[in-house]
């Protein structure tokens, strides 16, 4: 079954996405889709990021987090510890478009 994560990043919205796409898109974007990424949506808001991200998972997005690369890509970018996380595993998808 899917599993979704909702988290915030507090600070300047600007600094937090330069970054998170400086430092863990690309890191991300290579090894994610090994562990059944689906999608990662993060919008700028008023106090931080908020992120929301897609897997096939929950054990995949645990799998994800234990890689080395990701976290030393995590410590490299400077980004603070997220504000809130959510974990949801009762997840259900209705895809209306594919954008690839």
């Amino acid at each position: 079954m899917p599993f979704l994560s909702i988290h915030t990043l507090p600070g300047n919205p600007d600094d937090l996405l330069q970054k998170k796409q400086e430092h863990m898109d690309p890191v991300v974007s290579q090894i994610a889709p090994e562990y059944g990424a689906i999608m990662s949506i993060t919008a700028k808001g008023p106090e931080g990021l908020i992120t929301v991200n897609l897997w096939k998972s929950a054990e995949g997005a645990q799998a994800f987090t234990q890689r080395a690369e990701v976290q030393q890509a995590q410590a490299r970018s400077g980004l603070p510890r997220p504000a809130t996380f959510e974990r949801y595993t009762e997840v259900y998808v209705e895809e209306y478009q594919r954008t690839k």
